[in-house]
């Protein structure tokens, strides 16, 4: 009996002898296991366009949308003082709600491209911009309605209704770097006009070659835009690091002992 009581004593303070501690981690380590888990445990961020991409997208807009709404104007003066010329008030009244809010739209990218105070904040002036060339696209689009009604002759109308779907490509291809932008100068203006081709025809030939071509012209809009975006975001791509500049050993030139003398000297 007491040679096994001996035994279990024994037994039990080897057991509860302390065990060797493993080796502590240094920094380094501590930081690696320390982004691991960060890693690990954080949810999949979505891919979100840079600052620099999205101000370099901005200034092609605010560059290429001149030509966008000089086609918007060339349009309006080509249906107004040829096409409609047997419809003068119309053709009058129309004319005045496009160049109005075309002034709009001009003067906020004559703006922007100036350098005025509008300039400071360039995600402000894109939104007010595309608002005002939804305004020009609404207004141009109303000319269907008012020029192009079921009691007019055949050719007025066909007439009418062929040089805005042709403006309406043209300028639209203008803004491309915004894909809101884009769409603002598109939809408004198709919707009147397929509207304005059921109400002359009904569901026709005509109705369906109008919306066939403005549904192939948003689609290639929309591509489009992607195109430009991602060119973008190559050239100016997302970064959450720091970019220092770090010279290759061998390149950087030693700096004589006297002229930092000189230098603390001045100093």
């Amino acid at each position: 009996m007491r040679v096994a009581r001996w035994l279990a004593l024994k037994r039990s303070r080897v057991t509860l002898m302390p065990q060797p501690s493993p080796e502590p981690l240094n920094v380094r380590e501590l930081q690696a296991l320390a982004a691991e888990a960060a890693v690990s445990t954080a949810a999949p961020a979505r891919k979100t366009r840079s600052r620099a991409a999205n101000l370099h997208l901005i200034d092609l807009l605010s560059r290429w949308g001149g030509p966008g709404l000089a086609v918007f104007a060339a349009a309006s003066i080509f249906i107004a003082v040829v096409i409609a010329r047997p419809l003068p008030l119309r053709a009058g009244i129309w004319a005045a709600m496009v160049f109005g809010a075309l002034y709009l739209c001009r003067r906020y990218r004559k703006e922007f491209r100036r350098g005025d105070r509008i300039a400071a904040r360039p995600f402000r002036w894109r939104a007010n911009y595309t608002s005002a060339l939804a305004v020009v696209s609404s207004s141009f689009g109303a000319g269907a309605f008012m020029l192009a009604a079921p009691s007019e002759s055949a050719s007025i109308r066909s007439e009418v209704l062929a040089t805005m779907v042709l403006a309406t490509i043209g300028a639209s291809a203008f803004n491309v770097a915004h894909r809101k932008a884009t769409l603002a100068a598109a939809l408004p203006v198709s919707a009147f006009l397929i509207v304005a081709a059921l109400r002359i025809e009904g569901l026709s030939l005509l109705s369906l070659s109008v919306g066939a071509i403005l549904a192939v012209n948003v689609t290639a809009l929309m591509i489009a835009s992607s195109f430009v975006g991602d060119a973008a975001d190559r050239r100016y791509p997302r970064t959450g690091l720091v970019r220092r500049e770090i010279e290759p050993a061998g390149l950087i030139e030693p700096v004589a002992p006297a002229a930092v003398s000189k230098a603390a000297a001045k100093a």
